[in-house]
């Protein structure tokens, strides 16, 4: 039946995600056993309902799905190596499945654009053309102008990022004749995407702007808290930067937004060093012009700069008032994981100062404790052992 399948997979995959971030905010160790068991459960009831048409593609279905990848980061189950959205291929069919209709209701609408997000998320990570096109979904989606606008511009950065990997691949062996203009329409793609991003930033609207408070080494060093007994096997506590400067939001909400806004100009300044590379390779190539390197690591320590400066107050060591806080609020769950996605974008980022990557690492492990999402302590320990980045 129905309520045996689709209704009863939703709920124990909630169930499941649910318990576990209890259990990682508790020294309760039976409601991770109980997360398991829903998690089980769950997954016996998708497969009774992915079996069935009338119930594969309900909106219980997928939300049940993005539940346990929700799930997975939460618990941190699943190998480091591949962090958000584990549950993509399963997403992304039924999303397509569900065509125009899904649109209708409100419910179906915020599924879509919640399951959209993780997926551009995994998307900019690997490089790799969008799952889900513009095609894919209709204009006015988002009832803010300025999210929808966002949205669908980094739909188009996830696009050019696909485009410039799938360029190198085949720079020096399947390079056709018409690889070169494709380059060349690559690269102005980049560049006008480059300056639409920066324009959002510069010019956001007069409710959604930020502003700034001087750091106090003291008081600005809360959000390394809940994070010690975490960062001895790091190596680089001891040296870890503090952000030169503290940003307020009107909200968190805003505040994550912005900052995934940024994390789309992370991946257009890795195209822009892709593209470079590529261009070097061809001295005859005439291209429009792409920013030096210099500048390019200029602009990526700005753009990491101005995510720091947020990070102090999306994990409520100061509030909206610019007051700071001894005991922090426990930053909400869309915010971590989003907090989390551009972490580890930064952390992986060319020519990252060591010191500030260390802070990084110990936001990572507040989040992976406080926060409850044990995928950050995997993402922590991941780029703990990469290789440190040249000044």
């Amino acid at each position: 039946m129905y309520a045996a399948s689709s209704s009863v997979c939703f709920t124990e995959a909630v169930s499941a995600a649910a318990l576990a971030y209890m259990a990682n905010t508790s020294s309760i160790d039976r409601l991770n056993i109980m997360a398991q068991e829903s998690y089980g459960r769950a997954l016996a009831g998708m497969m009774v309902a992915m079996s069935k048409k009338d119930t594969a593609t309900s909106d219980e279905t997928l939300a049940a799905v993005a539940a346990l990848s929700v799930y997975e980061g939460i618990s941190g189950r699943k190998s480091r190596g591949e962090p958000f959205t584990l549950h993509r291929l399963g997403m992304s069919t039924i999303l397509k499945l569900r065509g125009p209709d899904q649109f209708r209701t409100r419910f179906g609408r915020d599924v879509f654009v919640t399951i959209n997000r993780f997926l551009l998320w995994k998307d900019l990570q690997e490089g790799r053309r969008p799952t889900l096109g513009l095609a894919d979904w209709p204009v006015g989606l988002h009832s803010n102008p300025t999210v929808e606008s966002s949205a669908r511009i980094a739909v188009r950065v996830a696009d050019v990022c696909g485009r410039t990997r799938e360029a190198a691949e085949v720079a020096h062996s399947d390079r056709d004749s018409g690889w070169m203009q494709r380059l060349e329409i690559l690269i102005q793609d980049a560049l006008d995407l480059n300056q639409e991003v920066q324009e959002q930033l510069d010019n956001p609207p007069k409710d959604w702007r930020w502003w700034s408070l001087p750091v106090l080494c003291r008081k600005a060093s809360a959000s390394n808290k809940d994070s010690k007994s975490n960062d001895s096997d790091d190596g680089q506590s001891s040296s870890a930067t503090i952000p030169s400067r503290i940003d307020i939001y009107p909200s968190p909400t805003i505040a994550t937004h912005w900052n995934t806004v940024r994390g789309n100009h992370l991946a257009i300044f890795s195209a822009f060093r892709t593209l470079s590379f590529l261009t070097r390779q061809c001295p005859s190539f005439v291209s429009p012009a792409l920013p030096s390197l210099a500048d390019l690591h200029k602009m990526l320590n700005a753009t990491i700069t101005d995510i720091c400066a947020s990070i102090v107050f999306l994990v409520g060591d100061v509030d909206a008032s610019g007051t700071l806080s001894d005991t922090g609020t426990r930053i909400q769950g869309g915010h971590v994981l989003a907090l989390i996605w551009v972490l580890h974008l930064m952390c992986g980022s060319d020519g990252l100062k060591p010191g500030l990557k260390a802070w990084m690492l110990k936001v990572l492990a507040r989040l992976g404790t406080a926060g409850g999402v044990r995928q950050a302590l995997d993402l922590r320990r991941l780029h703990s052992e990469s290789t440190p980045s040249k000044p």
